[in-house]
């Protein structure tokens, strides 16, 4: 891993405190939202254990089907669409009756009218011919209408037996059936309908089964200013029955029913979602402030004895409403529930709005921190490998060292750089050191061995026993050893003397090639010697006496290196740019840890010797040469156990013909 990924991934650690912050908002808001849900519940407790016995006992005493009156609030306008009429329920489902629809049935009440919104679904595809008979049973008699109007309109109607009960209304067809709104001059109290569909060509005697009748229940008046005294009414509360029917509700100030009308950004209402949460709870935004009937699902627990809890978040701003409902029990059965309903303004329209900020202000800085580190960490890292990458190169290319970056630099790298540089210069002046060994040991070795070498012909012509003259002799290997060695010293220190003065001209690679290696097959008989030449002549610019030594030096490196049943191959290849010639014998493998001081002066590798003594110079020989044309010389190991390759690449000068392939 990089250093700038590194430094990166610990500036992550700075996400801690908003993901702190984050958290403790969410543990705020539940501990709000908890706190306002249990005195919701305690104050809907307290009116379920408050409530009156007389309402207990209407609770008691209510019919297991009746039709909830509402009171209207203005005169609806019959008109067949029912916006006049309260609540998101459309009323109560009153099932089939003689084979026709079934149908929906919500009553009102406004200025002594009973209204009722009849909507009866009629699939299009199965549509026939519908009329709907209504009948009204009230202390004044008993009125029956038949309503089958010719076309949608104003209807007029009157009792089939023509008495008094003349109703008005207005017939609607829309694309799911049809809607009626009507309006009777009927009183509410002690009345009862009873209303069903059927199929027009069905006989309108006989032996048909009758609606059933259902009981009128207007608000409980009495009930809703209860609800509605001093210190009740600071939230919304209804009294229902046990299946969410409003049976009386509190007139409280509208802005305890209504969302709070501070508005807010979609940023805001966003962040809000996600610290509380709530992007799973139902849209309140188009609940009635007069509700007809509360949710099934509020109801389910009330109806098992528990208490329930529902949450609801407006759509614009950042309130949310919290109803609940608590049970209230007649004779150990569940007969209805208070049902309490309160707004509270979002987390971030509260005292808790530092906190957001805070919040915000913590991200930004951690964000900040992680780019700012991050640049700083891209700075580092450049520096880092620009300095490696001069190191690099001042070690392959034996560049000066003074010309490293970061030298003048005062901070760490700096200081690295310098003692880098110092090394660097030490690793030059020893190779240096090096390099003019040989020489110099040739020159001081040469007066010795001479002086040595006289001195034992001078014994050797005295008569001495053979024990005496086989000392000698072995004394005169020794010599003759030494003096090899002093040679190949002396070699070295020529060639590197005479490269400068190197006769250079343009000569065909292929054919210089092919002359060498077929003298070292006379030299090396019974040897296995390949050779791989392109098909054409590769004319390149060199000094021919130097290439053909350090071509010698690297046969000769392999021949010693490998048996007499190994396989040794020149290759010469000529690609753009640049030629490479290449030695390669099977039967050994060179040491990683040594490969890159091969080519240095007296460092030889050799696991195998023989009679001639090995210095590390031939090698070394072969980097001199290719260095005086400009080129490299590299070793490798062979994929596969395949053996060792020696190779020198020699550039070719863009600016000049250098290499030709004899078009």
């Amino acid at each position: 891993m990089s250093l700038r990924t590194k430094l990166l991934a610990l500036s992550l650690l700075t996400l801690l405190l908003p993901w702190s912050a984050w958290m403790l908002l969410q543990e705020l808001e539940g501990y709000l939202r908890g706190s306002h849900e249990e005195t919701l519940l305690a104050s809907a407790r307290t009116l379920a254990g408050a409530l009156p016995d007389e309402f207990r006992e209407r609770l008691g005493a209510l019919p297991a089907d009746y039709l909830p009156v509402r009171s209207l609030q203005r005169h609806p306008s019959l008109d067949g669409y029912g916006d006049d009429w309260p609540g998101q329920e459309p009323g109560r489902w009153l099932p089939s009756v003689n084979g026709g629809p079934g149908l929906r049935v919500m009553a009102g009440e406004y200025s002594g009218k009973l209204f009722l919104l009849i909507d009866v679904p009629v699939q299009e595809s199965t549509a026939v011919a519908v009329m709907v008979r209504l009948l009204v049973r009230s202390p004044r008699g008993l009125f029956r209408y038949t309503i089958e109007p010719a076309a949608p309109g104003p209807l007029q109607l009157s009792d089939e037996r023509g008495a008094s009960g003349q109703a008005q209304g207005f017939w609607l067809d829309h694309g799911e059936g049809f809607r009626l709104e009507l309006a009777l001059p009927l009183a509410v109290s002690n009345s009862e309908i009873a209303v069903r569909a059927d199929r027009a060509e069905k006989p309108a005697a006989g032996r048909s089964v009758r609606a059933q009748w259902l009981p009128l229940l207007p608000a409980w008046r009495a009930a809703s200013n209860w609800l509605s005294r001093p210190g009740v009414a600071a939230t919304r509360s209804w009294l229902v029955d046990a299946d969410g029917w409003v049976l009386a509700g509190s007139r409280g100030p509208a802005d305890a029913a209504e969302p709070g009308t501070a508005q807010t950004t979609w940023l805001q209402r966003s962040i809000y979602a996600l610290v509380a949460g709530n992007e799973a709870e139902p849209v309140a935004g188009d609940w009635p402030v007069d509700p007809v009937r509360f949710e099934p699902t509020l109801m389910e627990t009330m109806q098992s004895g528990g208490e329930a809890s529902q949450w609801a978040r407006d759509p614009d701003t950042a309130a949310v409403w919290n109803t609940v409902a608590v049970p209230v029990t007649v004779d150990g059965a569940v007969r209805g529930a208070i049902v309490k309903r309160s707004t509270s303004e979002g987390l971030l329209l509260m005292t808790n709005r530092a906190l957001a900020r805070l919040l915000l202000t913590t991200l930004a800085l951690a964000l900040l921190l992680a780019v700012g580190l991050w640049l700083y960490a891209t700075r580092l890292s450049r520096r880092v490998r620009r300095l490696g990458s001069a190191v690099s190169e001042a070690m392959d290319r034996r560049v000066d060292p003074a010309t490293l970056p970061l030298l003048r630099d005062g901070d760490e790298l700096g200081e690295l750089a310098r003692n880098n540089e110092r090394l660097l210069r030490a690793v030059t002046e020893y190779g240096q050191y090096l390099q003019t060994l040989a020489s110099k040991l040739s020159h001081e070795l040469k007066t010795p061995l001479a002086i040595t070498r006289s001195s034992l012909d001078n014994l050797a012509t005295h008569e001495l026993d053979p024990e005496t003259r086989r000392y000698i002799e072995r004394a005169r290997e020794g010599i003759d050893r030494q003096s090899a060695i002093v040679r190949a010293m002396s070699e070295a220190s020529r060639l590197e003397a005479s490269i400068e003065g190197a006769e250079w001209s343009r000569v065909d690679l292929a054919d210089f090639v092919r002359g060498c290696t077929d003298g070292y097959r006379d030299l090396y008989g019974g040897r296995r010697l390949e050779v791989f030449l392109p098909d054409r002549p590769v004319s390149l610019r060199c000094a021919p006496d130097l290439l053909a030594q350090a071509l010698d030096k690297l046969v000769d490196n392999a021949m010693s290196l490998s048996g007499t049943e190994d396989r040794v191959s020149v290759l010469l290849e000529a690609v753009d740019g640049h030629v490479d010639l290449a030695v390669r014998n099977t039967g050994t493998r060179l040491p990683d840890e040594l490969q890159d001081r091969l080519f240095d002066s007296l460092v030889s590798l050799r696991a195998r010797r023989g009679e001639s003594p090995h210095l590390g110079l031939g090698l070394y020989i072969v980097r001199l040469v290719s260095a005086a044309h400009g080129g490299d010389v590299s070793a490798r190991n062979l994929p596969g156990e395949q053996g060792v390759e020696f190779r020198i690449n020699l550039p070719v000068p863009r600016t000049a013909k250098g290499i030709s392939t004899g078009q």
